[in-house]
Parts: structure tokens; C-alpha cells; sequence
């Protein structure tokens, strides 16, 4: 049974965003998509070769019209759509573009130099059409027949883009699908959430009042297992002679492993952020301070086991699909310092390292769970608020199973705009 969550006119707004899903290339287009991405590739490299060419001879940089005039009557003759043609061009300027800007302060940086025999195959909007029964119709160029890709998307979708790629762990075909969608966001929550994100729990999270604490120990237990598994396999394959039969088995199997263990992680990863994007918004939450690890690595010399759990971390990969899903729905994202957020007491801001879970000041004798305490000093360290008066509610927790739900019914392609409502 759903309870709407009633929002005032005046705090409504409309926001564009994307979203993109990621449907299989059938069966019997493998040799197809292969062939493509090969096509793909020739344009993609012809477009460095002109580039670096020019610019090694003649001293400047082409611009990316004259370049897209060039490929497309090179290209006349490959069997791939002109808007495909124009977006590789498009993707190898974009790529440029970025090698200008980081060579401002790293002058010892090459520009892209890369001439892939395979690529991903891109269509615009242009040369997407979508079906009445989903069936994604993608055209080829004039003289060629299209390609016809079965989905569940309702035919209401505004498709802005379609890429084809390939998923080398799966070594399968994938269409990834970005659609356009107009959200109706709630601009009104006033709250700040910190979050600090841990290897033993994923995210932990606190406003001024409460805390939540998502259980890393499932999401732990695969990267061991992955950890494992993937040593015996490298143990095997390191005593057959490389292109034997028994060789190329266990590149297989090794291949089915990683591709089973990477979705069941990334179903961790979704699940949890999901729930928690859900969380603020049942919460009033307007920005979600997150502490920032960046460089983390950088600076760790503990031991071997240590080390692999630190550099196995999923910390960028949490921090992202948590931004990616909260702007969505109008919640504002920032990166706040963490250092010594779990250390320092929120109540008299006496510093003190603890070894267990559980802080315990021994200046003024506050306790909370370490995790919670480290989050809250981020969202004190965003807002700049006085110390913490008074007693906080023991932090709530949150496991994983395969049926968790989000909290609120988010936005899907089936219902054009959100569905404010929580569970019961």
C-alpha cells in the first residue's frame, strides 16, 4: 500500500536529466556488432591518423567540421550511418578538448594518439527510431538494411542516444540506451546528511538527529570470494601452455566468474544507493555531504591484506551512482574534507583514535558508533554548526538481500515523472 507524500505547488520544479539502460544484442547479431565495431574502429583511427598528420606536418589542429566533412566522403562507402560517422569524430575531438585543458599543467602529456581496430558504434537520435511493440530500429545509411533490437521500452521515451558496446568480462553485445526525462524534483528539503564511506560498511550516513548504517559484510564476502577464486585460476592457467584447449577453458571459466560476481556486486552497489537516495528523500534532505577519499590510495602502506581491501575499495564507484541518483531528484551533492572526522568528538572536539567500532570520548565520555560520528563531523564540517548538546538516537541499520526496496517509488521509464511515496 503506497502513502502519497504530498508536495506544495511552489516547490515543484521540473528538471531534465538522463538515464541509460543496457539491453543484450541477440544472440544471432554477435558476428554482426563484431563487424561493426570493426567499422567503427577504421573511421575512429582514420580520424587520428588525418589529425596528428596534419598537425605533425602543417603545425596546427584541424577543426572538428573540416574533419567530419573529410571522414564522412572518405567513408562513403562503409556501411555505417553519417550521424555515426560524425559522432566517432565527434567522440576523438572530445577527447582532444580534454588534452588541451590537462596540458595547461602537465606539459609532458601526449595528445590521443590511439587507432583501435574496434570501437563502440554510436547513433544519434536521428537515426533511432522506436517502435510501437519497444523494438529499437537502428538505421544503417542509405543502401542498408537496419538493425532491429528488441527492448521493453514504452514508447513514450524521448531516446537522445543509443552505443553499442562491448562487455569484454560477458563477451557478449550490449546497446546502452540513454533517454531524456523531465523529474519533478522537490526543491523544498532544508536537511544536510553527511556520509562517510567506509570498506566494513559502505555508507554511513547522519543528519542533525539520526543515522543509518549499511552492513558491508555480503558486499565484503563476494570481493573475498572474487579474491580467491581468481588466484586459483591464475594458479591453473599459469601451468598450461597458453592457446592449449585446457588453457582456453579456464580463460572461460574465468571470464563466467568475473562476469557473475561483477553484476552481483554492481546489484549491491545499486540496491544500497538507491535505498539511501530513497532515505533522504523520505528524510527532507536538500544536500548530501560526502566525505572525500580522493588521493586515498596514494598514501597507504599497511599490509598485503590491508592494502588489497584499501585498493579494492569501491569508495568512487559509491559516490558516484550516490550523485548520479540524488541529482536526479534535485538533491545538491558535495565533497567535504574527511580527515579526522572519526576521530574528533562531536560534543567537545577532543581528538581521540579508537581501535574498535565504538567511539568513546575520553575527555567528556560521549559514545557513538565510530562510523556515525565520523559522518556527522562532515556534515558539521559542510554546515560550520556548533558542537553536538544532548543524546543521539543509537544509528539504524541496513543489510542487503536481493528483495531490498527503496524507500520512495523512484522515477522509471514506464512512469515519466516520480511517484513520491513510501512503503508500508
Amino acid at each position: 500500500m503506497a502513502r502519497s507524500v504530498n508536495i506544495a505547488p511552489e516547490v515543484q520544479n521540473m528538471a531534465k536529466h538522463m538515464k541509460t539502460y543496457k539491453f543484450p544484442a541477440p544472440p544471432e547479431y554477435h558476428t554482426k556488432c563484431k563487424e561493426l565495431s570493426k567499422l567503427a574502429g577504421r573511421v575512429y583511427s582514420k580520424t587520428v591518423s588525418l589529425v596528428r598528420k596534419i598537425h605533425k606536418k602543417k603545425g596546427f589542429w584541424l577543426s572538428m567540421n573540416t574533419v567530419q566533412k573529410y571522414i564522412l566522403r572518405w567513408a562513403q562507402n562503409i556501411p555505417l550511418h553519417s550521424q555515426t560517422k560524425q559522432a566517432l569524430v565527434q567522440r576523438y575531438f572530445e577527447a582532444l578538448k580534454s588534452y588541451f585543458k590537462a596540458s595547461k599543467t602537465n606539459q609532458g602529456l601526449k595528445p590521443p594518439f590511439r587507432t583501435p581496430k574496434y570501437t563502440n558504434v554510436v547513433w544519434k537520435n536521428q537515426a533511432v527510431k522506436l517502435l510501437e511493440d519497444g523494438t529499437l530500429r537502428l538505421a544503417m545509411g542509405n543502401g542498408n538494411d537496419p538493425l532491429y533490437i528488441p527492448t521493453t521500452l514504452p514508447k513514450e521515451v524521448d531516446i537522445r542516444r543509443v552505443e553499442l558496446v562491448y562487455d569484454k568480462r560477458q563477451d557478449k553485445y550490449f546497446f546502452h540506451v540513454t533517454v531524456s526525462f523531465e523529474s519533478q524534483t522537490n526543491i523544498s528539503g532544508s536537511k544536510v546528511v553527511g556520509v562517510d564511506l567506509g570498506v566494513v560498511h559502505p555508507i554511513v550516513a547522519s543528519t542533525e538527529d539520526k543515522a543509518v548504517i549499511y552492513n558491508g559484510g555480503v558486499l565484503n564476502s563476494k570481493l573475498r570470494y572474487r579474491n580467491k577464486k581468481l588466484a586459483e585460476l591464475q594458479k591453473k592457467l599459469a601451468k598450461k601452455k597458453p592457446g592449449s584447449r585446457r588453457y582456453r577453458k579456464l580463460v572461460r571459466a574465468k571470464r563466467r566468474l568475473l562476469a557473475k560476481l561483477y553484476n552481483q556486486i554492481k546489484d549491491i552497489l545499486h540496491k544500497y544507493t538507491t535505498h539511501f537516495v530513497g532515505w533522504c528523500l523520505t528524510e527532507g534532505v536538500g544536500t548530501i555531504a560526502i566525505g572525500d577519499l580522493r588521493g586515498i590510495r596514494d598514501r597507504v602502506d599497511y599490509n598485503s591484506t590491508a592494502n588489497q581491501k584499501i585498493h579494492q575499495w569501491l569508495f568512487r564507484k559509491i559516490s558516484d551512482l550516490i550523485k548520479t541518483k540524488a541529482e536526479a531528484l534535485g538533491i545538491e551533492v558535495v565533497f567535504v574534507d574527511e580527515s579526522y572526522t572519526s576521530q574528533t568528538c562531536p560534543v567537545c572536539g577532543a581528538k581521540h583514535k579508537t581501535s574498535t567500532r565504538n567511539f568513546r570520548c575520553l575527555g567528556c565520555g560521549f559514545e557513538w558508533h565510530r562510523d556515525a560520528v565520523g559522518a556527522l563531523n562532515i556534515r558539521k564540517k559542510y554546515t560550520g554548526e556548533s558542537l553536538v548538546v544532548g543524546a543521539l538516537a543509537s544509528p539504524v541499520g541496513v543489510r542487503y538481500n536481493s528483495h531490498l526496496r527503496c524507500p520512495v517509488i523512484m522515477w522509471s521509464p514506464w512512469k515519466p515523472t516520480f511517484e513520491w511515496a513510501k512503503t508500508s
